[in-house]
């Protein structure tokens, strides 16, 4: 069976406010409980007050203290108790519903920010994060790699087999990608069967490694789940960023550079690198 684009994580900060609620309703009835016993106390401190023939078995209480004051004190003490324990509670749950409410915000911008199919970031994202590591790679003098992607025969492959199978071949080419670069990477949809990688901290050969290794996990899902008579390739263009220029630049720059690519032969691992396993 090939292999499904990654699950969305199931655990972090909204598992962990789950718990945190759970946690204040579970207080909630722990307090409903104490009240219920201090009700039973204060009852019974009011008999043993105002009936003390059937509560002491002497028929008297000697205090220096009027037992009236005492109790009123006792009863003003829970009281004051009980309205601060369930202030702070009422007010830890609100906190946490706020804080869920933001973070379901943030969740719903963060999906509109990923492609559904994929699993990486959509277009519309593209400018934001480019713009963002262009601006570290010159504050720090520091390089920064584009690559652009392209699916060789990709129309053929919906013409032939349908576009649900299309679908699951650009999802295991996206699995492909993300499995070849770092953390710090971005792996963006730029549209149809093509991908840009952002790669900061990477040169000219860096990035050469990367690409190695893409068209060799490339080669090895051809080989795994192979289409009939179409073969699975990728044409890439690599481009180094130059100080200055803008982000419209780069992008138009290394798609031309693929295009270039994909006008002539994909480039394909050689076979000396592909018998000895990824960089």
């Amino acid at each position: 069976m090939p292999p499904q684009p990654e699950l969305v994580e199931t655990i972090g900060p909204h598992e962990r406010l789950r718990q945190d609620l759970a946690k204040v309703e579970s207080e909630t009835r722990a307090i409903r409980v104490f009240l219920i016993f201090v009700a039973v106390a204060l009852v019974l401190g009011a008999i043993s007050l105002f009936l003390p023939r059937g509560v002491w078995a002497q028929g008297s209480l000697e205090m220096r203290i009027p037992p009236q004051l005492i109790f009123v004190a006792m009863v003003t003490g829970v009281v004051v108790a009980l309205y601060l324990i369930r202030y702070e509670s009422e007010s830890r749950k609100l906190r946490l519903l706020a804080l869920e409410q933001a973070l379901a915000a943030r969740s719903e911008h963060a999906a509109n920010m990923v492609d559904s199919l994929t699993q990486v970031y959509n277009r519309t994202v593209l400018r934001e994060l480019l713009q963002k590591e262009i601006a570290r790679s010159e504050r720090a003098s520091r390089p920064l790699s584009l690559m652009m992607c392209d699916l060789d025969n990709f129309k053929r492959v919906n013409d032939i087999y349908g576009h649900l199978r299309g679908d699951d071949i650009l999802a295991q080419v996206a699995g492909v990608l993300k499995s070849c670069v770092r953390g710090s990477d971005h792996v963006v949809r730029y549209g149809g069967d093509e991908f840009l990688l952002i790669l900061p901290e990477t040169d000219d050969p860096g990035a050469r490694i990367v690409r190695d290794r893409i068209l060799v996990q490339i080669g090895d899902l051809d080989q795994a789940n192979h289409i009939g008579p179409i073969n699975l390739s990728l044409c890439l263009g690599i481009l180094q960023h130059v100080p200055g220029r803008t982000v419209e630049q780069d992008v138009a720059e290394v798609d031309a550079r693929m295009y270039n690519q994909k006008r002539g032969a994909p480039v394909r691992q050689p076979a000396v690198e592909r018998t000895t396993g990824q960089t």
